[in-house]
Formats: C-alpha cells, structure tokens, sequence
C-alpha cells in the first residue's frame, strides 16, 4: 500500500472541471436537495494494490465470493460543500476510491452506519486491513469497476458540529451534495467513470441511503439521475418499529446498552443541534454522563463503558425506565408528538414514497440492534407505492450479529447493482 500527495489543480485541469461540472450540473442547482457543487480539497492517501486487495477481499467476504480486483484502487480525502442542520453552509468530507484503470460501471455512494468516533469517519480511512465499512465499501464496489464515494456525514470527520444523529433526513444532503465534487475529482486525476449512480449504505447509513434515494428521484439534472439504490439493515422506522425497540423490555446488560447507547446520542445530538435539555430527558446522573461522554471524540466503546458504569451505579436493573425521566418516558411509550425528540424521529421515518427506480432492502433475519421490523415495514409500503422494482433479501444465518451481517449485506449489493447494469 502506498502513500501519496495532495493535488494541486493545473489551469487545464480547472477548465475541465469547469466545463464537466456545467455540462453535466446545472439544471440541477436549483434544486432544493442539492447544493452548489464545490470542491475545495483533493489529497490522494493511498494507492491499494491488486494482490492486497485480493487478499482482503477474501479475508472480509470469503474465497468464494466472486469478485477479484483487477488493478489497483487509489482513494482520496475530498473536501466539499454542504449544508448543515442549520441549512448553513459548511465543509465536510469524504473518501473517493478510484480503480485506476477506470470505472466504467459508474459511481456508488455508500453511507456508513453509526459512529460517534471521528477516527473511523471513512475520510480517515487510509487503506488499511481493518473490517471497517469502509474497507468492506472499497473491496466490494472498487473491485468490480465502480468509483465509491463515502460522505463523512455532518459532525464527522472534520466537520465542527456535532453529528445530527440519526436523522437521515438531514444527513443524506451530504450524500448529494458528495455527487459532482467526486466527478469532478476523478475527472481531475483523469479516470473516467461511467454515468451510472448507485446508493447504498448499512445500518445508519442504510436510511441515510433510503433517503439520498428520494431526494435524487426529486432532483432534475443528469448527475444526479439514479441507476438503483439498495438501503442495508436501516432504522426506516424509527417513529414506531425503533420507538418500540428503545423502551422495550430486556433482560440482557447487552440489549440495554445497546438501547441506551443510541438513545443518549440521539438526545445529546438533539442538545448540541436543537437546544434541548438533557435534564429534562434523563435522569441527573445519566444526564450528567451523557454530556461528559460525548462532548468531545471519543472511541464508541469508551462512550459505552461510561454509560454502562452509569447505569450500574444507578442500579437501573437493565431497564431504560429507569435512566428517563417519567416525562420522557411516557412520550416515548405513548409515541406524544408533541415532544421535540419523538416528533424527530418522526420526521425522519424514511420509507413512504415512491421509488421509480430499481431498489433492494436487504437485512439480517435474527438482528438484535436494527430490528427486522423496520425492513419489514418498508418493504410493505414501498412494495405497494412502487411494485415489483423493489425487492427484498434476508439473510439467514443465526452465527451473524448486526456487526458480522454488514459484510454479506454489502456483497449482496453489490451482486445487485451488477444485476441490474446486465438488464
């Protein structure tokens, strides 16, 4: 694996930029899910050779997955605009992997599920072995002729604000407005890619994906015209199927931590990006911990260790109840729009709309952490919006957990994708 430079732009490659950006570009400006298109920084950080790739991929995906990398990937740390939850403009980042002998098969966006961990934003990814999404992202879609870029998401990476966690909704213009930076970069470091455009993403990023879906079917312009799109394991319902997950009953110290893991970034997200009070939401010493944990970045599993070591002193018995204020509580059970946080989640339910393009649900049968009810709903409504051009596959195997499933869902996407470029 090799290192590389930053780039900077002779005056031939800023007038190719130019002109593919215009060409390509403009009729979509206008619109409200994409921002004007600006690319303010470009470094290569890794070259990712054949023989690695081939290694890893049968490492992460098995020897019998079928796909093999025929040249080398290059990836890049691209900076661009956005806007943020405040619908200022901002500058976030990315990662580009580009094959090096082109892309025919066109550009995927792949969303990266959840991480309070500004280190794991795949923009830090350096081409390393490590079973991260974004190396799974890579191996998979790099290998088999297509560039991927990976938003950072707001609040990640380098991006000041803090992580509006998990709303879709807001995230998924960073997937957008991701669109004409990375075609501009590829054109600047002259590989060609296809004019195809795939979305896909796991976990987080696979309602982050359900919506960049819907706001590219929303937006005028060939840049942003969509091939197909395949949301992996997602929170699509989070008003109701996640609702009911949070507060339900469980007996284990695992599912409880896992609950209260997602529950405090949410709420602290909703702190830091709409002003409410943690207090009136946990209980003091919850509270109180949950604003040291994530106020500044941190590994996910030291944020946990110290939500778990909160809840133990608070003797909550594995219980949410008793981590929430009564208030609080009772919204969440009785699902009272009325409260900011549940009328969020709300907002954010990602699945009722109608998909003109080819789309794939995929999830794990057994998940514990995004319960299959969520796919469920989602297949059910957007089956009977749109018909047979959404499909579903669910992956049986009672060894995986929601972590081990990502690996076999992105294949799966993959395999798609494919499909669907042969029809």
């Amino acid at each position: 694996m090799k290192r590389s430079r930053v780039f900077s732009m002779r005056p031939t490659a800023l007038l190719a930029s130019v002109l593919f950006s215009v060409f390509f570009a403009t009729a979509a400006f206008s619109q409200p899910s994409a921002t004007q298109a600006s690319l303010s920084g470009l470094r290569q950080t890794a070259t990712v050779e054949p023989s690695e790739l081939n290694g890893r991929i049968d490492a992460v995906f098995g020897p019998n997955s079928g796909i093999k990398a025929g040249s080398s990937v290059r990836l890049f740390r691209i900076d661009y605009s956005s806007l943020n939850y405040s619908g200022k403009m901002v500058v976030v980042n990315g990662l580009l992997a580009l094959p090096a002998n082109g892309a025919p098969n066109g550009l995927v966006i792949f969303n990266h599920g959840t991480t309070a961990d500004r280190d794991r934003s795949p923009s830090r990814y350096k081409g390393q072995g490590d079973f991260s999404e974004s190396e799974m992202a890579m191996l998979a879609f790099a290998s088999g002729g297509y560039a991927v870029a990976m938003p950072d998401y707001l609040g990640l990476g380098d991006e000041k604000g803090f992580h509006p966690y998990p709303l879709g909704e807001v995230n998924s213009r960073t997937a957008v407005d991701m669109i004409v930076p990375a075609r501009i970069a590829a054109a600047r470091m002259n590989i060609r890619v296809g004019r195809d455009l795939f979305v896909t993403g796991y976990s987080e990023g696979g309602a982050v994906a359900m919506w960049t879906a819907r706001r590219l079917e929303e937006t005028t312009g060939p840049m942003y015209r969509l091939t197909a799109s395949a949301p992996l394991s997602g929170p699509y319902d989070l008003s109701e199927t996640m609702r009911k997950w949070l507060v339900a009953e469980n007996t284990s110290q695992e599912g409880f931590i896992g609950r209260l893991y997602l529950l405090s970034y949410m709420l602290y997200s909703l702190h830091k990006n709409r002003g409410i009070k943690l207090t009136n939401y946990f209980e003091p010493a919850m509270a109180l911990t949950v604003s040291q944990a994530f106020n500044r970045n941190r590994e996910d599993k030291t944020i946990i260790t110290r939500l778990a070591i909160a809840a133990g002193l608070m003797k909550a018995g594995n219980s949410i109840e008793n981590v929430l204020t009564p208030r609080f509580y009772k919204a969440l059970k009785e699902k009272d729009l009325v409260d900011p946080v549940v009328a969020e989640m709300a907002k954010n339910d990602a699945y009722d709309w109608t998909p003109s393009k080819p789309m794939l649900l995929v999830n794990l049968e057994t998940d514990a952490i995004v319960d299959g009810g969520n796919s469920d709903v989602a297949y059910r409504v957007l089956r009977r919006n749109a018909g047979s051009i959404v499909e579903r596959f669910v992956i049986k195997n009672p060894e995986l957990d929601h972590m081990t499933a990502s690996a076999p869902a992105i294949l799966r996407a993959r395999m798609f994708f494919d499909g669907v470029r042969a029809r």
